[in-house]
């Protein structure tokens, strides 16, 4: 009687050859199969020690960011601690810099130049760095300074009171209008006086129509009166001898520029130019 073995397309003759076979024969030998390595063991604990010591098995640990890996979970630890590629950095997105702690950051924020606030003076085309110099630059410089003008007059003041007593005790601003001009031409009774023309052209329009000659006493005497009305005018209008400010707006008036430093000068200068019957008005 045979006994076939299907697995190995064999027969034996007996029992006992046949499970003789079946114990000995490789083709029957139990294997432990490692599937990630493809390989077979003839024991467990083969193929547990296979496990336990080939590379193929040893479990990594992987940095995703740094595409490394590592035998432990202690290694990566100390990996993500220690490498630059995961220190947390703190960014200056202005400046295009990167600083190792919030400290660092600030301090740069704090110091840079880059960084300073500035206080801008629009009017002036000035900076300042903080907001008390730039309000001390309003308070105290001469371009802020708040001027009240009368623009009859052409004259600024520093404050509002100074601008109204101006205009209550200015002559210009009083209801009569009558000048010590007004009055001198007005004494010629028969004269056509117009206040209107330049005193000059009225002075001459008299000397043609009273007919004046040069040396003569009653010319003289015209003279004389028509300077001193000339010279009061100038102070009705300008101010007093000593007003510097006055007499400065007198010179703008009539083209001197840069006017004379001192009140002194400046009424030298109007009294040539008066002498030379110029057109104040």
């Amino acid at each position: 009687m045979n006994i076939p073995c299907a697995i190995c397309d064999r027969s034996f003759a007996h029992q006992d050859a046949f499970l003789q076979h079946l114990r000995d024969s490789p083709a029957h030998a139990k294997t432990f199969t490692c599937g990630p390595c493809d390989r077979s063991f003839s024991s467990h604990e083969a193929l547990n020690q296979h496990i336990r010591d080939s590379p193929t098995h040893i479990q990594m640990f992987d940095c995703g960011p740094c595409d490394r890996s590592f035998s432990s979970h202690e290694a990566l630890n100390q990996h993500m601690r220690d490498s630059l590629a995961h220190i947390q950095m703190f960014d200056c997105d202005p400046c295009d810099r990167s600083f190792n702690s919030q400290e660092a950051l600030d301090q740069h924020r704090r110091d840079s130049p880059f960084h300073t606030q500035i206080f801008d003076c629009d009017a002036c085309d000035r900076s300042f760095s903080s907001q008390e110099s730039l309000d001390q630059h309003m308070r105290d410089s001469p371009a802020h300074t708040q001027t009240f003008d009368c623009d009859a007059c052409d004259r600024s003041f520093g404050s509002e009171e100074a601008l109204n007593q101006h205009l209550r005790d200015s002559p210009l601003h009083r209801q009569s209008r009558e000048t010590p001009l007004d009055a001198f031409f007005r004494s010629f009774t028969s004269f056509g006086y117009n206040s209107s023309l330049p005193p000059a052209t009225s002075y001459a329009k008299l000397q043609e129509q009273m007919g004046w000659r040069r040396g003569q006493t009653a010319s003289k005497k015209a003279w004389e009166d028509y300077q001193t009305a000339l010279e009061s005018e100038l102070q009705m209008w300008y101010g007093q001898e000593d007003d510097l400010t006055a007499w400065h707006a007198l010179c703008r008036a009539i083209g001197i520029t840069p006017p004379p430093k001192t009140c002194a000068q400046c009424q030298e200068v109007a009294h040539f130019l008066s002498g030379q019957r110029l057109n104040l008005y």
